[in-house]
């Protein structure tokens, strides 16, 4: 039996717009949204596609409105359970960088959200991690969130896990993504994947600050093609798919993997 997770950064709720079309198309079970609208009638929109909310975790606050991640469900494939907001923790490099994010005026996502499923036809629990990690900060600081997160929940309960969105993970140190993913029994279902970000020339589409905005030539000429920050995690299941969407209603592309019980 198989079961299907799309994953997907909104940029600031805009990608919410044509997601009806990514959901008539790909019918995903479960999808995991960042930088998403938390209130009521942002989340009945998409409940109106066939979907529950499971459960949502505030990030920040931008424009006057509140954004964190948010997780939905088919009802009619999958049985909720329960959800729990994850300690990432806090170290003297969080300190460093949040005066950074400060003084860059950059948001201050770091939430990751637990949510745990049956499915009502085989009766496997399936445990879904939902992420967005800082934007600024080292990838080095990332991977100890991220190891933070794996010791806070009980694996020898939770055989059948995936740990998924966006968290900006730089094209650097990779293999210590890999380690430390491999420690824990996790295989990369977005390995296939190259890119997962594609900004638009001048910054206004994406709302980017005057430091943004200076830095974007330098990104989309080096390294933009290399951009992947948007992963999957998975075990205890076996891939049968992973594809990037290829729509632009985000500088985010969404990013849809199939899996098999």
């Amino acid at each position: 039996m198989n079961f299907s997770l799309l994953t997907y950064n909104t940029l600031f709720n805009n990608g919410v717009n044509k997601l009806g079309e990514v959901i008539d198309s790909y019918h995903p079970d479960i999808i995991c949204l960042q930088e998403a609208l938390t209130d009521d009638k942002s989340v009945q929109k998409i409940e109106k596609f066939g979907y529950k909310m499971a459960d949502y975790s505030n990030s920040f606050v931008k424009f006057g409105k509140i954004f964190g991640v948010i997780t939905f469900y088919n009802s009619k494939n999958l049985k909720y359970n329960d959800s729990f907001k994850l300690d990432l923790g806090i170290n003297l490099g969080d300190f460093f960088f949040n005066i950074l994010r400060i003084v860059l005026g950059y948001n201050q996502p770091k939430t990751v959200l637990e949510t745990n499923f049956t499915h009502k036809l085989t009766r496997e629990k399936i445990c879904i991690c939902n992420v967005h990690l800082y934007v600024v900060g080292s990838n080095d600081l990332r991977i100890k969130h991220i190891n933070n997160v794996l010791k806070s929940i009980n694996l020898s309960e939770k055989k059948q896990l995936v740990i998924v969105g966006d968290f900006n993970y730089f094209p650097y140190k990779r293999k210590n993504l890999e380690k430390m993913m491999a420690k824990y029994g996790l295989k990369e279902a977005t390995a296939n994947i190259r890119q997962t970000i594609k900004f638009s020339n001048s910054g206004k589409f994406e709302k980017f600050n005057l430091f943004q905005r200076l830095s974007l030539p330098f990104i989309n000429m080096f390294v933009a093609k290399q951009i992947k920050t948007d992963y999957s995690f998975y075990r205890g299941l076996k891939l049968i798919k992973t594809e990037r969407i290829e729509t632009q209603t985000s500088d985010h592309y969404p990013i849809i993997s199939t899996f098999a019980l």
